[in-house]
């Protein structure tokens, strides 16, 4: 994107803002140092530019690929893509001047693309309420995603699967708690380690935390030293 900007306004002051050019604070701030001191025309950045900076005189605001977001299997993407859109959206027409944001998407029927145009988050609510209701997703129960990583592929593979039979077999409860997975996680390989993830689903929060309790106990000591198994309560990022 930066280079084609370059080739279509070539006379602009373009600088690019994300961890490749970012790498030291020192950068990120001399960056944006520039853009509040109009040292710059464009500045095209990640995520890192969509939300907290003020910059009174940016009057438009392109999001390329907004959608990108939504092919993340977690029950929050929806949202997030909502956010990050009324978030980026907010840096244009600060000062006097009218903004205007432009939105490229494959999806524009989205409701998550077409509610953050209306700006309408009651919409979002009354729509992101009603899916997770359906499939009892929070805040209808509670999750723990329990993540097994190493570097041998199929240890992690086989033991993840252990984890899963094993928690089939203390799973007595009079409402059972419903066990996703396990399954490569989205970034399946992350800094030299495989990662394979089973999540733990339950209305219940004692029999939720009872499972996980007695599953962490009658495995202690028992997985590979080469294999890390993290437990992530209420989990945030499942990636």
């Amino acid at each position: 994107l930066e280079s084609e900007l370059t080739k279509l306004l070539p006379k602009s002051r373009i600088a690019r803002l994300d961890r490749d050019t970012c790498k030291k604070r020192k950068d990120f701030l001399a960056i944006l140092k520039a853009m509040q001191n109009h040292e710059l025309d464009v500045l095209v950045g990640t995520q890192m530019i969509a939300k907290g900076h003020h910059f009174p005189n940016v009057t438009l605001v392109g999001i390329v690929w907004a959608d990108a977001g939504l092919g993340v299997p977690d029950f929050r993407a929806g949202e997030r893509t909502f956010q990050l859109i009324s978030q980026v959206t907010g840096r244009a027409g600060r000062g006097e001047r009218a903004g205007q944001v432009i939105v490229q998407t494959h999806q524009p029927g989205h409701y998550s693309i077409f509610l953050a145009r209306d700006h309408d988050y009651v919409g979002l609510y009354e729509k992101e309420i009603s899916l997770r209701r359906g499939l009892g997703f929070p805040p209808f129960s509670r999750l723990i995603n329990l993540r097994v990583e190493g570097e041998d592929e199929k240890k992690v593979g086989d033991y993840a699967q252990e984890l899963k039979f094993a928690a089939k077999k203390l799973n007595r409860f009079k409402n059972p708690v419903v066990i996703l997975g396990p399954t490569p996680a989205p970034f399946a390989r992350l800094r030299g380690k495989y990662r394979w993830q089973l999540l733990l689903k339950a209305a219940e929060l004692e029999n939720l935390h009872s499972l996980c309790s007695r599953l962490m106990q009658q495995i202690k000591g028992k997985y590979p030293r080469s294999v890390k198994i993290s437990v992530d309560i209420d989990p945030e990022n499942m990636m």
